[in-house]
């Protein structure tokens, strides 16, 4: 046998001995709570629950509910809910993971004032970006979006667009796995 022969059987006859089946996570899911603030005095402070899934690690899609407090100005109380499904796309940054993403749904306001209540359902879109953390065996992820929603017909004047601030605290359970 010739001398390359020789060394290329060698690193062959290495590879395979010291070579083990590549796996690659197929999926996440994430099952979680969600803890926010919103700067218009409309949102406020809020809480909710995040269900979602992230195929291949590469996109993420999920829905998300939550319930802001609003504010109590001159006897008229504000609230919203907030009914949405996060799209996004993940980008691996060391073990970090920063996700862009787009919320579309739809925000209920709510306005009582003296016995007196209004609602109103308005369509949401909100860009925004997160970045998910992990932490032992949870995720933390702290998020920002832009709320741009529709005017609602209440009572009265309620700002409706403004920055949201949320963390969202999940459980990722691995789906499946394939082997290369």
């Amino acid at each position: 046998m010739r001398p390359v022969a020789r060394i290329r059987f060698a690193i062959a006859g290495a590879a395979a001995l010291f070579a083990s089946p590549a796996t690659g996570q197929i999926g996440e899911l994430h099952l979680g709570v969600i803890a926010s603030y919103g700067t218009p005095e409309t949102y406020g402070p809020g809480a909710g629950v995040v269900l979602g899934i992230a195929p291949g690690r590469l996109v993420y899609v999920g829905v998300r509910w939550s319930y802001q407090v609003g504010a109590t100005q001159l006897q008229v109380r504000n609230r919203v809910q907030t009914y949405a499904v996060d799209l996004g796309v993940q980008f691996p940054v060391g073990s970090l993971e920063v996700v862009p993403s787009l919320s579309l749904g739809a925000l209920r306001f709510a306005q009582r004032e003296a016995g007196l209540s209004r609602h109103s359902v308005e369509f949401l879109a909100a860009p925004g970006m997160s970045v998910e953390i992990p932490v032992a065996r949870v995720a933390l992820i702290p998020e920002i979006q832009y709320y741009l929603a529709g005017s609602p017909a209440l009572l009265h004047p309620v700002t409706h667009r403004g920055v949201l601030a949320s963390v969202r605290l999940v459980v990722p359970i691995e789906v499946s796995r394939f082997k290369w």
